[in-house]
């Protein structure tokens, strides 16, 4: 009877060991499942969309591209995690690929510098407009790999129609220039990009998703200028407006001339100065369409009545900069319009003939942005956190003005002569279609 009672006993711990051992794996396996993606996170992937002639026939790049472009290139794209960077890599259906290594993804997201986060409007404000601006930074050979060895450089847009929108243009060399070969439309990964915006940021994504993910109006309120700058001291300077002329049709104002809806012919800039003037909007995935006229108020900036410039310490950076200060009314003398660009560096701007006006240096409208176009090594210099850059409009009471219902995307700027005596400043029109304005101001 014992023996019976130990035999049963064993048989009972035996099942008892086994159903403990079972639970143990379980718990190890949901553990390594978790583990495992944990691991998967640091790896996305995404489809990349192609857009045949037909499906955008506003293409600027139509006339100005490879005699072989190729409109169905692209299949699939991955973005990997690395130890201090980001890896990307792009797949096309012939079995070429594309990788771009060790990028530093954070100067891509929209980023509040430090010292304008006491102000929340001004916060907001910085943020939708480096999100709704384009940022497109360029790839040379040695900074990406390709088993296609006609590929001579990889550029990378972040566009300006949400948090989420990119493409990768892929140029080729054919007679002697550098044209586009091909071009793919992607998603950037929602997760990924929250996360890279509250590393940056400090603060939770939410809290600004709605403006960056779908266009919102922003509130026009008055802006003070102290929360960016402290003025030195100023000066009333003479200038000459040339807008009565043409402005250069060359580099991407040639390609872009097609996008001015209206008026459909015009000899000056001034003629495009009302409120009647269309351009071809940009639509998702980021393409030109004529089909969908954006509507302006360049009737705003008819008359140009006052320059001021002004000497400045810049409260982001602490250097001593300058600033300029445009006012404008319209033909009827209704509406009063100022622009205020600042943070500039003169020594920056290159001294050009008005014929390579469109070389000059540019960039868009909003606080700490990063330019249009950028290489690489200079989209790393520029720390969007540093960056004192400001451009924006306001009425005369001086509340904020929507720069893109105005149809203004920012300034160019060169010197006409050696003695950087006579600074031109260009107006570049929405979505850089057009330049709408052209003013010579004397430097003393």
């Amino acid at each position: 009877m014992f023996a019976i009672e130990n035999s049963i006993l064993l048989i009972v711990m035996k099942r008892f060991y086994f159903i403990a051992l079972s639970i143990l794996s379980l718990f190890s396996c949901e553990n390594n499942t978790k583990e495992e993606d944990q691991q998967t996170t640091s790896k996305y992937s995404f489809k990349i969309q192609n857009l045949t002639d037909n499906e955008y026939p506003d293409n600027p790049d139509i006339g100005y591209r490879t005699s072989n472009y190729n409109t169905s290139y692209f299949d699939t794209g991955v973005i990997e995690k690395t130890e201090n960077a980001y890896d990307f890599k792009f797949y096309a259906v012939n079995g070429d690929s594309i990788v771009i290594n060790n990028i530093n993804l954070a100067e891509y997201i929209p980023t509040i510098p430090p010292q304008l986060k006491d102000d929340d409007y001004i916060s907001y404000l910085a943020l939708v407009n480096q999100e709704w601006n384009r940022n497109q930074v360029r790839f040379n050979p040695n900074e990406f790999k390709s088993n296609n060895n006609n590929f001579v450089r990889v550029d990378l847009a972040r566009n300006c129609l949400n948090s989420y929108l990119w493409e990768i243009i892929v140029y080729a060399e054919e007679d002697g220039k550098q044209l586009p070969t091909t071009h793919g439309w992607f998603n950037f990964p929602k997760e990924l990009y929250a996360q890279l915006f509250e590393e940056v940021n400090q603060v939770p994504f939410k809290e600004y998703s709605a403006p960056l993910e779908h266009w919102k109006d922003p509130e026009s309120k008055v802006i003070d200028p102290s929360i960016i700058r402290t003025v030195i001291d100023s000066q009333q300077i003479n200038f000459t407006d040339l807008s009565d002329a043409m402005y250069p049709l060359k580099k991407a104002r040639e390609k872009k001339f097609k996008e001015i809806i209206y008026p459909s012919q015009f000899n000056t800039m001034r003629d495009l100065q009302n409120d009647s003037t269309l351009f071809a909007t940009f639509s998702i995935p980021g393409f030109y369409n004529k089909k969908d006229p954006r509507t302006t108020e360049l009737g705003r900036i008819y008359e140009l009545i006052d320059i001021q410039l002004n000497r400045i310490v810049s409260l982001i950076n602490q250097d001593t900069l300058h600033e300029v200060q445009l006012t404008f009314t319209d033909k009827n003398q209704n509406r009063t319009t100022q622009l205020i660009i600042g943070g500039l560096q003169l020594a920056d701007f290159p001294t050009l003939a008005i014929e390579d006006a469109n070389s000059g240096w540019k960039s868009s409208m909003g606080f700490s942005n990063h330019t249009f176009y950028e290489t690489y090594s200079e989209h790393e210099q520029c720390k969007t956190d540093k960056n004192p850059y400001y451009a924006y409009l306001t009425d005369e009471k001086g509340k904020w003005l929507d720069s893109h219902k105005i149809g203004i995307d920012g300034p160019i700027f060169h010197f006409l002569d050696e003695e950087r005596k006579t600074l031109n400043l260009w107006l570049l029109s929405f979505e850089r279609h057009a330049l709408v304005g052209h003013y010579a101001i004397a430097i003393k």
